[in-house]
């Protein structure tokens, strides 16, 4: 059998006995599933700033479901799993955040929409009814994996999870750094970046982490990790 290609930039792992890409665009692919999973998208949050009076960037919602999109149209996915938090507000469910969403979903009608709640999720509340999601609580079973939003540790399962939004630090020779968002990996768990464009990241990763996988520049590299940033 042909071993596995992944998609251009992506890195291909394994976990639990199947092969997974890790995807530079902050998303894992289960190539055999043909399912999709993405943690802490996060639509809204700019809203929910702008409505406090805040100065953030606009167009954040459309620009996250449009790289949904491609990813989608991209990989011919059948499933989207959301790890978590994909309204993140009570805000989130005006219509300028709902309405935009709609449209994305009528774009993906055959697809399956799985979101596992997570903690930004129980504020928000549950997407409309309209949207078409398939909603439950964590731990969410899917073959050998077990989604989840908060990190833990699941009882024969791999779990994928979110929640941390982690992300290594590099050193350059100039004394300069950069952070970027990563995948976490530890025994029997793999947490991935926030997809969300309007996120934070934390530099506090478990203190089991193996590896980090970083992603930036349209690629994933992988990163032993000592405990230190880079």
């Amino acid at each position: 059998m042909k071993p596995y290609e992944p998609p251009q930039g992506a890195l291909a792992l394994s976990l639990a006995g199947e092969t997974v890409a890790l995807l530079p665009e902050r998303a894992l692919w289960w190539p055999r599933e043909r399912a999709l999973f993405v943690a802490d998208v996060h639509l809204g949050k700019a809203a929910s700033f702008r409505a406090l009076g805040q100065p953030v960037p606009s167009g954040t919602t459309r620009d996250n479901l449009e790289r949904l999109s491609t990813l989608i149209d991209t990989l011919d996915a059948r499933s989207l799993v959301v790890l978590g938090d994909f309204l993140h507000a009570a805000t989130a469910q005006q219509a300028q955040v709902i309405a935009p969403v709609a449209t994305w979903r009528e774009r993906h009608a055959a697809l399956r929409c799985v979101l596992v709640r997570g903690n930004h999720d129980s504020h928000a509340g549950d997407p409309p009814p309209a949207l078409r999601f398939d909603i439950v609580d964590e731990p969410f079973r899917i073959g050998p994996f077990a989604a989840c939003h908060h990190p833990q540790t699941v009882e024969g399962a791999q779990v994928l999870a979110g929640h941390l939004h982690p992300a290594v630090q590099l050193r350059g020779r100039a004394y300069d750094r950069a952070r970027l968002p990563c995948f976490c990996e530890a025994p029997g768990l793999l947490i991935l970046p926030a997809f969300g464009a309007f996120t934070g990241t934390t530099l506090e990763l478990p203190a089991r982490t193996l590896c980090c996988y970083a992603t930036g520049d349209g690629t994933v590299t992988a990163l032993p990790w000592s405990g230190r940033d880079g």
